[in-house]
Formats: structure tokens, C-alpha cells, sequence
């Protein structure tokens, strides 16, 4: 995206945002078929991400007042990826492009700090959920709780040892997942700054 049409954007936004209809036709115009096209590419369902767009516009329109949205592509661009993701976590059958989006969440390195931090969180607390049930009970209850691998253990009337062996399988997931999505990020932010 060239300069002129950055600030173009930011112009239509900064409209919108006072309630111009009008600018916001434009930005939605000038937006929906990248969005629909980066939606599908990951989906390959049209309707819904057809939807996702839909729901983005709309959100976007209705929140626009209380965001402060600095690069309105990168902004859309990663309502898609962070929506599809979403949706495809919800999906049991469909965990198999989880690895995909983690990737291109991470490719967000341009958007605004505050939406890849609750992308971030977001993702966290997907990943929590998804964790078998007892290693999710350890998980919070060490990390989030605070107790020990021996209070856990008695706490659940299992073995210590397999209190650590659980907290680790987790902790090593959850590190891989998040080192590979942060040091992206930096990638992208150290070429952003060059």
C-alpha cells in the first residue's frame, strides 16, 4: 500500500469515525474483496467468510468511536485473521489449519500494539481451553494459583511426577507456539523499522 493511500484511508476513517456514512462506504469498498479474498484463502468456505467480513465492517462501524486505529488495513487485516481463527478454533474438525493461522497472527507485526497484545491473550486463553482436562487443571493451578507440584498433587490425588511430567508437555508447547508467533513479530518489526 503506497503512502497517499495509507493516509487516504486515515482520512475516511478519521470521517467515519464523526459519523460520515458516506466514508465508511468507501473504506468498505476499497477493503472487502482483500479481506474476503484473505478469509478464504484460509477458510475456502464463501459464506462464511463472507460473514467474517460482514461482522468486521459492522463491528468496526459500530466501535468506531471508542478505537483509535492507526493503519485501518493492518487494523481489518488483523480483525480477519484473529475472526477466522477464532472460528477455526471452534471447529474440531477443521484444527488441522491452526498452525497456519498462528503463523499469519504473528505476520501481524505492522498492527497496533494493543490489538496483537489482546490477539496474544486471545490466543492464550484459546490454547488453555483447548488443553486435556487434568493438564489444563495443573496448568492453572501452578501458574495461575500459584501451588506447587506437590500441593497440586495432592490437591488432585495424583503423583508428583505426574504433576511435572503434565506441567512440562505444557509449558513446552505453549513455548514453542508462542516463542515461534513473538520472534516472528520481532522479524517483522525490525524489517518495519529498517
Amino acid at each position: 500500500m503506497r503512502d497517499d493511500d495509507h493516509l487516504y484511508d486515515l482520512e475516511l476513517y478519521s470521517l467515519a469515525k464523526s459519523g460520515d456514512e458516506n466514508a465508511f462506504t468507501k473504506l468498505y469498498r476499497r477493503h472487502w474483496q482483500s479481506l474476503f479474498n484473505g478469509a478464504y484463502k484460509r477458510l475456502q468456505c464463501k459464506d462464511q467468510s463472507q460473514d467474517i467480513v460482514q461482522n468486521i465492517f459492522i463491528d468496526f462501524w459500530e466501535r468506531r468511536n471508542s478505537l483509535d486505529v492507526g493503519n485501518v488495513q493492518a487494523y481489518l487485516h488483523t480483525a480477519v485473521r484473529f475472526q477466522v481463527f477464532k472460528y477455526t478454533a471452534r471447529q474440531p474438525q477443521n484444527a488441522r489449519l491452526l498452525h497456519s493461522f498462528e503463523a499469519s497472527l504473528a505476520a501481524a507485526g505492522h498492527a497496533d500494539d494493543a490489538i496483537l497484545e489482546e490477539e496474544i491473550l486471545t490466543l492464550l486463553s484459546l490454547w488453555i481451553n483447548a488443553l486435556p482436562l487434568k493438564r489444563r487443571e495443573i496448568f492453572l493451578q501452578h501458574y495461575f494459583e500459584g501451588l506447587s507440584t506437590s500441593e497440586i498433587a495432592a490437591r488432585l490425588d495424583i503423583a508428583q511426577k505426574t504433576v511435572q511430567n503434565q506441567l512440562n508437555t505444557a509449558t513446552a508447547e505453549l513455548r514453542m507456539k508462542f516463542d515461534k508467533i513473538l520472534c516472528i513479530d520481532l522479524v517483522a518489526f525490525a524489517i518495519f523499522f529498517q
